[in-house]
């Protein structure tokens, strides 16, 4: 059965199972248990894949001469859909103006995280004071930029140009494979995963009870994913590929990593059922798969932007009950913009981590109602790790596109 149907199934299997057991404490305990493995068992896969995929990935491009090409390409993508993602969250807001569901929450003190920027900036320069590469790798479970960085410069000194580096580029070109169909069977037995995953979801959102009185949030909410997935990512892809590529046919064909993570709202658990079935649905190459992707979950975060864009707007007209000015809607979409670049050193979080520090920058004070999106955050982040998986899928299939060596995959052949 293909992974798009298979998915699909787990996802209806899981909605009628929480609505017969919901109430059940042990089916409850046994949903949070399972899920919260295969998140854990995702990283574990994710951490090695990416490995020994980006360092035979790199040594390969640079072989080929395609180095430069890959890079203009992934940069330009991530930019460009992230931009043109959060300007059209904004002109949703602007037209269709719906306040965010913001618990009264006025007189509480912000000051928790009122140092959430200096804070991220110390984290990040402290994953990248690296020491000993082998113990960086050993402790890279939430951050993959010390892996990728890592990985690049093997790769880097990997290209096999001299008969005495052929073995080694060999024998890691043989990991990367082993790790891609390792890969393969975990977006294979997926849909199992997704069964426990979206029964958890599900049982979350429906304990919480906020999803019942967010429905203009979510209808907003709703319309901004449905223009991303179906107008702004296709659009943008076809113009960018010079239409040598058909989208809509992405769309469905990666529907399997892209419920996974809405379900989990975990880009380590996702990305490498996204790896291994943008190669084999989208005919995208190992080598571009096995870089392109990872550094997608670095800075291809486009749809986590969106949603905090929403977010941040509707929670300012929640609290002022008037639509902010243009330029003002321009200023917060282009924050979001900019902070998603260093969202994923709050992994699980990214779209709370965007939104506070872009009301931080801006110097908007909502006594603590932004607070209010932790209790949002598995459909908060879910959605932007949604539209962020399709945003790599997406960029994968351009790059191949402009290199010349995207073929087209029969249905037959998909999995």
């Amino acid at each position: 059965m293909k992974t798009w149907i298979s998915y699909l199934a787990a996802t209806a299997f899981g909605l009628a199972a929480t609505l017969v057991f919901g109430e059940s404490s042990f089916f409850q305990q046994a949903t949070y248990t399972v899920t919260a493995v295969l998140v854990q068992l995702g990283g574990f896969i994710l951490i090695p894949l990416v490995f020994f995929s980006f360092s035979a990935g790199i040594a390969s491009l640079r072989k080929d001469g395609k180095g430069c090409t890959f890079a203009r390409t992934t940069v330009f993508w991530s930019v460009f859909s992230t931009l043109l993602l959060v300007l059209s969250a904004a002109a949703v807001f602007r037209f269709l103006p719906l306040p965010f569901p913001a618990s009264s929450s006025a007189g509480t003190d912000p000051g928790t995280f009122s140092s959430v920027g200096l804070q991220s900036f110390s984290t990040f320069l402290g994953h990248l004071t690296i020491v000993n590469p082998f113990y960086t790798l050993v402790k890279a479970d939430d951050f993959l930029l010390p892996v990728i960085i890592i990985a690049f410069f093997l790769g880097w000194f990997l290209k096999p140009n001299v008969e005495i580096i052929r073995p080694a580029y060999v024998v890691m070109n043989s990991f990367s494979e082993t790790f891609f169909r390792l890969a393969r069977a975990w977006a294979q037995c997926g849909a199992i995963f997704l069964f426990f995953i979206s029964s958890h979801w599900l049982i979350s959102v429906a304990k919480e009870g906020t999803v019942f009185v967010m429905l203009p949030f979510l209808m907003i909410l709703g319309l901004g994913v449905l223009l991303a997935l179906f107008v702004i990512l296709p659009l943008l892809l076809a113009i960018f590929s010079l239409f040598s590529v058909n989208p809509y046919r992405i769309l469905y064909r990666m529907l399997a990593p892209a419920l996974a993570g809405m379900f989990t709202g975990s880009i380590f658990f996702t990305t490498p059922a996204t790896m291994s079935l943008a190669r084999q649905n989208l005919s995208v190459q190992k080598r571009v798969s096995g870089t392109a992707i990872p550094i997608y979950t670095l800075i291809g975060r486009g749809g986590s932007a969106l949603v905090s864009t929403l977010a941040t707007l509707t929670m300012i007209y929640a609290a002022t009950g008037s639509v902010p000015e243009d330029m003002i809607l321009l200023t917060i979409a282009l924050a979001s913009a900019l902070f998603s670049f260093v969202s994923p050193l709050y992994v699980g979080f990214e779209v709370f981590f965007i939104t506070t520090l872009t009301l931080n920058f801006l110097k908007i004070d909502l006594y603590g109602a932004h607070m209010s999106m932790v209790a949002l955050m598995p459909i908060l982040n879910g959605v932007g790790i949604l539209i962020d998986t399709y945003v790599a899928s997406f960029g994968a299939a351009y790059t191949c596109s402009r290199m010349g060596v995207l073929v087209k995959t029969p249905h037959r052949d998909i999995v």
